[in-house]
């Protein structure tokens, strides 16, 4: 369509009723300069000040007739299509993501837990990966590194760390304490937070990472309503230029 000379009027003259208004606006400001009345003062929502654009500068944004069609060009409704779908599976593992790593339900996969008193001094995973929780518990970082380094499996990982672990700790923590979980036993991430941060909410994280992502699909729909909106509006406009053209 973009591409066809005998739509090329049409085109031109949706163009320019894209336009109209904002060129209305445009001598309107330039009058205004004219009589010597200074650009506007726009204040943001959250207190930012700033100087409106000058009518220069304002028409200087709006592209010529071929230099829009070729924006069109670039632009197709195909590409739009394959866009929409790209940008739906994108949000689709978002959301597994967030399911994955987020719902206070499903397991920690927490394998192994250093202690000492009431505090967590780091823990395996059960890919056999070592997070370290407090400074206390350093000496558990060179174990995972030499584990890493001997390529070993997840199991075998977590019963070095685990072990050597231990023994490392010991010397320096009086009461260090080591509780261990089985692959059926692991704690969910409700009760492990419970357990070592009940300070924190893990429900309230998981809704607000809900809520998140529910707000990027709504904005997501909006933004494609719109786009199919100014498509359709497009074809309407140039489908009833056609018709006044036959008629004349």
């Amino acid at each position: 369509m973009f591409s066809d000379p005998s739509m090329r009027p049409h085109l031109e003259n949706y163009y320019e009723t894209q336009y109209s208004a904002f060129r209305a606006r445009i001598e309107d400001m330039k009058e205004a300069e004219a009589n010597g009345t200074a650009p506007n003062t726009l204040t943001s929502p959250d207190g930012m000040t700033g100087t409106e654009l000058s009518a220069a500068q304002y028409e200087s944004m709006i592209p010529s007739f071929d230099r829009w069609l070729e924006m069109q060009q670039q632009s197709s409704v195909f590409d739009q299509v394959e866009f929409s779908s790209g940008r739906l599976e994108d949000i689709k593992t978002v959301e597994a993501s967030i399911e994955k790593s987020l719902n206070p339900d499903l397991t920690s996969g927490v394998r192994t837990v250093f202690s000492a008193g009431d505090t967590i001094l780091g823990y395996i995973d059960n890919s056999g990966q070592l997070t370290v929780t407090h400074p206390d518990g350093k000496a558990l970082a060179k174990l995972a590194d030499e584990a890493k380094t001997m390529n070993m499996t997840s199991e075998e990982r977590i019963a070095y760390i685990r072990d050597r672990g231990a023994a490392e700790l010991s010397r320096s923590q009086s009461n260090l304490e080591i509780t261990d979980y089985t692959e059926t036993s692991m704690p969910t991430r409700r009760a492990f937070a419970a357990e070592w941060y009940p300070d924190q909410d893990v429900d309230a994280r998981y809704q607000e990472a809900l809520q998140e992502i529910k707000s990027s699909v709504e904005k997501w729909v909006a933004a494609q309503d719109k786009q199919m909106n100014n498509l359709n509006e497009m074809h309407a406009f140039l489908l009833q230029s056609q018709q006044v053209e036959q008629a004349v």
